[in-house]
């Protein structure tokens, strides 16, 4: 029996090992980068992040597209694979030359249900039941190995939203209490961005 629960915990672990190594995130893991979470945000500082993007900025939108909104300087060297900046209004976004803009992020975004910054990963749980995909594990699994979840965008299968979390606030004895620290809309098929 004990052979049986390392075995399938060695094959959970592996399976997120995987899932990490192909989504590649470019969002950073520093302690640093988590700001201070307020549990109730007030409607004038908080921005809405998905289903399709943030502002007039959209997962899938040409960089000339982006460009035009006004929210998003595009460089002028030639965009390659991979690569980030932040907009106008705080708005970081990621790009790559073939598939534009790949994902989307800020301080102040809580998704259309609610989660944002602070929100519990039981919250999470609740509003994001599904991984977006069978790759990464259960999220319950992808939480306790890696800090970092990926769910699925109701209403857009191309899409995910990723959820890291705060690591001063995950203790294996209650991971239901981790707080999310950053939420990201990405694009599936960009999985090494």
């Amino acid at each position: 029996m004990q052979a049986r629960i390392t075995r399938a915990v060695g094959t959970a672990v592996a399976s997120l090992a995987a899932a990490v190594a192909l989504a590649g995130c470019e969002i950073s893991l520093r302690d640093n980068d988590f700001p201070s979470p307020s549990p109730v945000p007030s409607a004038t500082t908080s921005r809405t992040l998905g289903p399709d993007g943030l502002g007039e900025l959209t997962v899938g939108m040409t960089l000339d597209e982006a460009a035009a909104t006004g929210e998003f300087e595009r460089r002028p060297d030639k965009p390659g694979t991979c690569m980030s900046d932040v907009g106008t209004n705080g708005i970081r976004v990621g790009w790559s030359g073939k598939l534009g803009i790949t994902s989307l992020t800020a301080e102040d975004v809580r998704t259309p249900e609610g989660i944002g910054a602070g929100s519990t990963f039981a919250e999470v749980k609740r509003a994001y039941p599904e991984p977006a995909d069978d790759l990464a594990g259960t999220l319950d699994e992808q939480i306790a190995v890696i800090g970092t979840i990926w769910t699925a965008v109701p209403g857009r299968p191309d899409s995910m939203y990723v959820f890291q979390f705060d690591p001063a606030t995950r203790t294996r004895a209650d991971l239901g209490r981790a707080k999310v620290g950053i939420v990201v809309l990405k694009l599936k098929a960009e999985r090494r961005c």
